[in-house]
């Protein structure tokens, strides 16, 4: 058995465990599609291109990002970027800018996010803070399991609160097809609680296909 295995299932449960509130929540089925182009633009510094529709209940929506990342010492990545989303009802422009720490398994990200949305007052301001795992389970094959913590530091309305605006854990495998191919499958949980209404509890399949 991998030794790394028997830590993986452990994290894998402990990231699963939303809130307990949940089990009341509304329910809602998504499907997203990631296509990725990884590309070396110098040494420690990468480019990554993302193409990713978004089928939801009754508001689909395409997401497009471009992102640099630069290793600046050993485990350590500075990087940025900016997306663009369109959807039912408006577009939003995404800016952001992260940092990230590796060691063995373990990564630590560290993402901050300037939201501008049509018509807002205001760019919304979200963190986001996320630890993710990666194990080997096979010849090209991973195991990934992580959760993340999104929060609102400053709304979008001038008269909007901070808060928290999600709680998201995942778990899925990636598949290495060619020295230049990789293909991944995912499950998301997405927990939105929600002032004056019911919370919200999003079940996400993910596919992702990521070519370097």
């Amino acid at each position: 058995m991998n030794p790394h295995f028997p830590s993986a299932l452990a994290a894998l449960a402990s990231l699963l465990m939303l809130p307990a509130p949940a089990r009341a929540a509304a329910e809602d089925t998504q499907v997203w599609l990631f296509l990725n182009g990884v590309v070396p633009m110098a040494e420690d510094v990468t480019a990554t291109l993302e193409l990713s529709p978004r089928l939801r209940e009754g508001a689909d929506q395409v997401l497009a990002r471009g992102s640099v990342d630069w290793q600046v010492a050993q485990g350590v990545q500075l990087g940025g970027g900016a997306s663009w989303v369109e959807q039912a009802g408006g577009h939003e422009f995404r800016p952001h800018q992260q940092l990230q720490f590796s060691h063995g398994p373990l990564q630590l990200r560290s993402r901050v996010e300037e939201r501008f949305f049509a018509g807002a007052d205001r760019a919304q301001i979200r963190l986001r803070q996320r630890v993710q795992l990666t194990v080997p389970l096979a010849q090209g094959l991973n195991g990934v399991a992580n959760g993340e913590l999104l929060y609102i530091a400053r709304a979008e309305s001038r008269t909007g609160s901070v808060r928290v605006d999600s709680w998201r854990a995942t778990a899925g495998a990636n598949y290495r097809l060619s020295p230049r191919a990789e293909i991944g499958l995912a499950y998301l949980a997405i927990y939105s609680p929600r002032a004056g209404a019911r919370d919200r509890l999003s079940h996400v399949p993910q596919i992702r296909l990521t070519l370097r």
